[in-house]
């Protein structure tokens, strides 16, 4: 195997392409930084590491990633397993719900993290997470579509 360190890369008479199986920071392994001008970003923190597209009146997943299985729980609520672990539950986390069915009235939401019985928390792990959702009714309810994506450090 041979390795290239490289400075400095300038391209010659337009665009360039670098074809790569991995990536690896320097310092630290798992770190990677984007200079944009005069601001650094770490680029895994804008890849999301999960992602699930849920028909959660099937139930059936549609598309996802790190993603063991999804079970649903009872009317309105439903529980996500990942498959590689977060390093913390603090992992950034956002969920959509699309309607109740064709031609209704669009969800009332969701609600991440909750109980329908008691509306109370239910704290994630670093492999799981739960979802609530409410019809346009605001009574709990199996909508059609649930879509959650996850940015965080994975272990």
């Amino acid at each position: 195997m041979s390795t290239i360190k490289v400075d400095n890369y300038l391209t010659r008479g337009g665009a360039s392409e670098i074809a790569i199986d991995k990536l690896k920071g320097v310092s630290t392994s798992d770190v990677i930084n984007v200079q944009t001008g005069s601001v650094t970003t770490v680029l895994q923190l804008g890849i999301a590491s999960h992602a699930l597209h849920f028909n959660h009146q099937t139930p059936a997943i549609i598309k996802s990633w790190n993603t063991a299985s999804v079970t649903d729980t009872a009317v309105g609520a439903y529980a996500a397993s990942i498959t590689t672990a977060y390093a913390d539950i603090n992992y950034i986390m956002t969920n959509s719900n699309n309607f109740d069915v064709n031609s209704q009235a669009d969800a009332a939401g969701g609600q991440l993290h909750s109980d329908n019985a008691s509306g109370n928390e239910v704290p994630p792990s670093t492999l799981a997470y739960r979802v609530r959702t409410d019809g346009a009714s605001a009574a709990s309810k199996d909508l059609k579509y649930g879509y959650t994506t996850i940015h965080g450090d994975l272990t």
